[in-house]
């Protein structure tokens, strides 16, 4: 039977540049949701999600399609299926856009449709099938967004975790990568979501986190979390 969560983590604290930045984090995403992790700046949402990628070493306890990523390597976790889209984008900038698409799928070397999902990624951004020789730096900010999503969609993943995906980009553009984040999900991708627009995170998501100082304050239906003023204002800055 499978589990009814894809992704959970129990308990789970962290320390980030000898700060503590996650303390007793507990929480859940079930196959086939958009679930957003929302709080202000420093509250540890980016640790969270380099935890799950086994990029920061943790206590507790995280699995993922009920099988637990204690001591797994972080490449192993994303053969399993977690794919990570770094704040920054942190693609190889004088790569072209082929080269960065390409690597992304290097997690399934061997495999003889590694590179498959090409015809996704070109059909979410048609612009980067546009630029396809063109050196990542020579991208703007939404297109180097686009180019580092669809690297990330490369390794094939069931768990798509974003991190700040509309940070520095134009608003025109934002609206286009946050609806590229719908459509990805309704092909069958769970999504966990970390943004700076929190009115748009809250109404794309099924259900949010807020977090503060590490913690876990609020959770609940993301729709619920947008309606209430005073967590809005207490939590959120809005």
């Amino acid at each position: 039977m499978p589990p009814d969560f894809l992704l959970k983590l129990d308990d789970v604290s962290a320390a980030y540049r000898g700060l503590k930045a996650l303390q007793g984090v507990s929480m859940a995403v079930a196959p086939g949701e958009i679930v957003a992790v929302v709080g202000a700046n420093g509250a540890g949402k980016s640790t969270l999600l380099r935890a799950i990628a086994g990029q920061v070493a943790t206590e507790g306890a995280i699995s993922f399609d009920g099988q637990s990523l204690a001591h797994v390597a972080p490449h192993l976790i994303t053969r399993r299926g977690v794919g990570l889209v770094p704040e920054g984008r942190r693609l190889f900038p004088r790569l072209s856009v082929e080269d960065n698409l390409r690597l992304g799928a290097y997690a399934r070397r061997g495999d003889p449709d590694r590179f498959k999902p090409l015809d996704l990624v070109f059909s979410l951004f048609p612009r980067l099938q546009e630029r396809l020789p063109q050196r990542a730096e020579t991208l703007s900010g939404g297109e180097q967004q686009m180019l580092a999503i669809g690297r990330a969609l490369m390794t094939q993943p069931r768990l798509l975790m974003l991190d700040e995906p509309s940070q520095g980009i134009a608003p025109k553009l934002v609206d286009d990568i946050l609806a590229a984040v719908g459509r990805i999900r309704a092909l069958g991708t769970t999504i966990l979501l970390v943004e700076q627009r929190l009115a748009e995170a809250l109404e794309l998501a099924d259900r949010a986190y807020v977090l503060q100082t590490g913690r876990i304050v609020l959770e609940g239906p993301a729709r619920d979390i947008a309606a209430d003023a005073g967590v809005r204002k207490a939590y959120l800055g809005m």
